[in-house]
């Protein structure tokens, strides 16, 4: 679904938001959430091998989304929704963990998470794991997010190359994540945004399928924003779908 909403700088954001089975997997351990009027956007991944992965997803996101409706308000400063996004992941953190203690069958259940709040010419991102946030300009595709990764840990020593990364066995293998452990650090970041700018959330299910290069194309293409993402996610699916594929996408307008 495609909605755009206004703030107070005179800045429109337009979102489409879905999330896919793929082509392998028999159920859907992502979810996510778009607020389409006060402009904010969560993506999490429940993560691979844990029993209950779906169910930390998903608990991650409704606790994120609830905090953030009770307490962002868009004359807010930065350091305030620093503040608010921080504690948002680490409250969703201590649910996960939590339930996973209450209940034996959950025990172990993770997720990743990212959350982009967009305000006028800045955008704020929150993040856990490897599910990423990417800015599409005229000059090529841009990662926001660093993976939290034994693989990225990797290239950042230069023991491995990013080509090598994408086909190590150990690529999915975070150094953080959600409900893993009784407390979390996640790393908040705040961008630039300007007129004509396109923001991709995506979980591990795209990136894993397709280039950097091939989503700039895909993104880049001027169709309705619902048709940029279904063109992301058949193309996932296309090359294997061998995971959940879940993708938000928002385009600024002045």
């Amino acid at each position: 679904m495609c909605a755009s909403g206004k703030d107070h700088s005179g800045f429109s954001v337009e979102f489409a938001a879905r999330s896919d089975v793929g082509r392998v997997r028999v159920r859907n351990e992502d979810a996510l959430h778009v607020d389409y009027q006060r402009g904010w956007a969560v993506l999490a991944d429940g993560m691979g091998g844990y029993y209950g992965g779906d169910v930390a997803a998903k608990l991650g996101v409704d606790v994120v989304v609830r905090i953030l409706t009770r307490e962002f308000h868009s004359e807010m400063m930065t350091e305030q929704v620093q503040h608010v996004l921080t504690r948002a992941v680490e409250e969703a953190n201590d649910q996960i963990w939590l339930a996973g203690l209450m209940n034996p069958v959950y025990l172990g259940m993770g997720s990743t998470l990212v959350v982009a709040v967009f305000m006028g010419d800045m955008v704020m991102s929150a993040h856990v794991g490897d599910s990423r946030l990417y800015r599409l300009r005229p000059a090529g595709l841009e990662q926001l997010t660093r993976d939290h990764s034994i693989v990225q840990e990797q290239i950042d020593e230069g023991l491995v190359s990013r080509e090598q990364a994408r086909h190590a066995p150990i690529r999915n293998m975070l150094t953080r994540g959600l409900g893993v452990m009784d407390v979390v650090v996640p790393e908040v970041g705040l961008h630039a945004a300007q007129d004509g700018d396109v923001f991709l959330l995506c979980s591990d299910g795209l990136t894993d399928m397709l280039e950097d290069d091939e989503i700039a194309q895909r993104l880049g293409r001027g169709n309705s924003l619902d048709g940029v993402v279904d063109d992301l996610i058949d193309s996932a699916n296309a090359r294997g779908g061998r995971d959940n594929v879940s993708v938000i996408v928002a385009r600024l307008r002045m």
